[in-house]
């Protein structure tokens, strides 16, 4: 963390440890119920070789943006937001798809993580509770584990262990 900002510290990142000349520009707008109003973002990276003319007019047009929430806000597309930043020069958009958040969770991931806590402390589970719930830190999807299950996974972490 060089500043605490995402989109600076992002830059530097690129810069010091993967050595790609990189912008990094992120913007959040919150409304006052702590929801999110517009949130979007952009990574340019210059391909190597890039003359060092195309990298200054890449940088002064960064400079001169809106901040990204706002523009976001207003409707801009990325599209858009890209050419703002490209200016006169051609563009070729190889692909586009649909920005989703997709949590990766599954009850098997969780059910694993719960094995490799061992075979005592899963029996005392099944003593105290004779349950388990737990949840996704990420989508909050929860998963519920009942005494049958309990026990095939102590099971399961028993025979690991030998």
């Amino acid at each position: 963390m060089v500043s605490g900002e995402l989109g600076e510290d992002f830059t530097y990142y690129f810069a010091a440890s993967e050595q790609v000349p990189s912008a990094v520009g992120l913007g959040v707008l919150v409304n006052p119920d702590h929801s999110v109003r517009a949130a979007g973002g952009f990574i340019l990276q210059v391909m190597p070789e890039t003359p060092e003319s195309v990298v200054a007019d890449l940088e002064n047009r960064i400079k001169g943006l809106p901040p990204v929430s706002t523009m976001i806000e207003k409707g801009v597309s990325p599209e858009d937001l890209l050419k703002e930043i490209a200016g006169e020069g051609e563009l070729k958009f190889l692909e586009r798809f649909p920005v989703r958040f997709a949590c990766s969770c599954s009850k098997e991931k969780f059910k694993d993580a719960m094995i490799s806590l061992g075979g005592e402390e899963l029996q005392s589970i099944i003593d105290e509770d004779g349950f388990a719930e737990t949840q996704c830190r990420f989508c909050n999807e929860k998963y519920f584990f009942n005494r049958e299950e309990l026990e095939e996974m102590k099971a399961a972490a028993q025979r690991k262990k030998r």
